[in-house]
């Protein structure tokens, strides 16, 4: 058996359920579908995505690229994006997984690895999300991290290590300055991570472009200008997209409307109920409705 359909079978026995498993592990998740999913809007936070069976489309303004069990996702940020599941079909479930930034953990990889070796400067502009060929060598690690689900000791002992030679293998990869994104605002990134930083810890209060451009150090127009080639959406309607997407978390958590769409930020429940229903499709009582069946 290859590492491509091992991996996938040992992400089959631990994702019985359909949709997303959160596993003892922290900040791993597996997901499991049957069914093609349609494009439908999403928040990708910094992390390391891995599709091992079928294959996901995503979508973020006018872009558009997919993974499958060739290639694995690098995210830097967060991100408001689209995504579909493609090529499932009647015993070939969608089998992916998630592994989230750890920030200590790569932070101490890169202090160790710039010892040894400095990493090139350059100012050219880098993605925040992108796509690269996986190697055996990290299916493999992938492989053992999930096969640790069900074993306490090795998880406790082994898990730590695992996961720093997953983001080791990430970093020295071709796009490792991705992950350094997330962690140092490196290369392209650095003008919008920390602003996307600022969002993510303020987008329950009142923002605006002005706001954004005075924690950024630069006028609205540069910030605008920026902030639209590394996200292909401009700073407030990243605003906007990620309010909605906490508001719609708080509603499949059971909290009704009008406390959802003030806790992220709304100060008006008609206006958060018009955007919301136009953003996913539903209106606000219908995904209510929907979580507490």
């Amino acid at each position: 058996m290859g590492y491509q359909s091992e991996l996938a079978a040992v992400i089959d026995r631990h994702s019985q359920q359909q949709g997303l498993t959160i596993t003892s592990i922290p900040g791993l998740k597996l997901f499991r579908t049957d069914t093609p999913s349609p494009r439908m809007p999403v928040i990708y936070e910094p992390a390391i995505c891995v599709v091992a069976q079928g294959r996901k489309q995503l979508y973020y303004g006018d872009r558009s690229f997919s993974y499958d069990p060739n290639h694995y996702l690098i995210n830097s940020l967060t991100l408001p994006i689209e995504a579909e599941i493609q090529e499932v079909g009647p015993g070939q479930p969608y089998l992916g997984l998630a592994l989230r930034v750890d920030r200590t953990i790569v932070n101490q990889l890169m202090l160790e690895m710039d010892r040894i070796e400095p990493p090139q400067q350059t100012t050219e502009a880098s993605d925040i999300i992108k796509a690269t060929a996986i190697t055996d060598r990290l299916q493999d690690c992938f492989i053992r991290l999930v096969e640790s689900i069900n074993n306490p000791m090795e998880q406790q002992i082994l898990g730590p290590g695992m996961q720093r030679e997953i983001f080791y293998e990430v970093l020295k990869g071709p796009h490792g300055d991705l992950m350094r994104n997330s962690i140092s605002n490196h290369l392209g990134a650095n003008r919008i991570a920390p602003v996307v930083h600022y969002i993510e810890e303020h987008f329950h209060q009142p923002l605006d472009i002005d706001t954004l451009a005075r924690f950024a150090g630069m006028s609205s127009s540069s910030l605008h200008e920026y902030f639209k080639q590394a996200t292909a959406m401009s700073p407030m309607q990243f605003v906007k997209n990620l309010r909605l997407h906490r508001a719609r978390t708080l509603l499949l958590s059971g909290n009704q409307a009008s406390e959802a769409s003030y806790q992220v930020g709304y100060s008006s429940p008609s206006q958060f109920s018009r955007e919301f229903k136009r953003f996913f499709g539903d209106s606000p009582r219908e995904v209510l409705a929907a979580a507490v069946r």
